[in-house]
């Protein structure tokens, strides 16, 4: 058994002849926070999609749970327990909060996922679960009073609290978080951070990608700084905030 619940090993990808990420590695333990920093084009949005599946790794390895997972699908990764968020709201405006929800549940339930949103052909078994899952998801994410409100009603910092809830819908092992913060206020921040220590505390991991700094050196235990697509350093944010690499690369001074 594996003490991670991912390992990167040695990623690499490219687009034609430009190298997007080489060679990087690093591990997330269960129940950890790690932020994956840098400039823009360091290479951060192309290692969460190679890590999802949205497109292959040119070479390196991506292990799931003790499972290598980089030549399996986007979907099968998702059933092996790795959800992701993206930096613009995905969301089915026409639904309620949660049908929305219970729609990333769906990928857990042996039915099929349109007809589990509407109730047909779910098991009594099955629609107790997932009516108690969703309603602690909406808890967790401060969505619960919101509940039967159509998702395309609800402000944009509540669209992006709901796109974790359904993330976390699917029972993940693991979360990748890409930009959470993006466009919210100082409270909303807080929230948010608020949340993503919660989803720790149940042991579930976090890879997080934020320019916020001050929300990364809150909630993170480690953190990755990455820059023309390779890894410059590693470690606690005590040590990120005062290493000259990533001081010149990315931070402009310490923070």
């Amino acid at each position: 058994m594996t003490d991670y619940v991912l390992e990167v090993q040695n990623l690499c990808k490219s687009f034609g002849g430009v190298q997007a990420i080489r060679d990087v590695s690093f591990t997330v333990a269960p129940g950890e926070v790690l932020g994956l920093i840098g400039p823009n084009g360091s290479g951060k949005s192309t290692t969460i999609n190679a890590l999802a599946g949205v497109f292959p790794a040119t070479s390196g390895q991506i292990v799931l749970g003790g499972t290598y997972v980089q030549h399996l699908s986007e979907h099968a990764r998702v059933g092996m327990g790795l959800a992701r968020t993206f930096q613009t709201a995905s969301v089915f405006p026409e639904f309620t909060i949660c049908e929305q929800v219970s729609l990333g549940a769906t990928v857990t339930l042996a039915s099929h996922p349109l007809s589990s949103v509407l109730g047909l052909g779910r098991s009594a078994s099955e629609q107790e679960c997932l009516q108690a899952r969703v309603k602690d998801i909406l808890e967790l994410t401060g969505l619960a009073s919101l509940a039967d409100q159509k998702v395309g009603t609800i402000s944009s910092a509540q669209q992006r609290f709901l796109m974790i809830a359904t993330a976390l819908a699917a029972s993940p092992k693991i979360i990748l978080l890409d930009e959470p913060a993006a466009g919210l206020v100082s409270h909303e921040r807080k929230m948010l951070s608020d949340m993503i220590k919660a989803i720790r505390a149940r042991g579930t991991a976090v890879l997080v990608i934020e320019h916020h700094m001050a929300l990364i050196m809150e909630v993170c235990d480690r953190i990755v700084v990455l820059n023309f697509g390779s890894k410059i350093a590693e470690g606690a944010p005590s040590e990120i905030r005062n290493n000259r690499a990533v001081i010149d690369a990315y931070l402009g001074e310490a923070v």
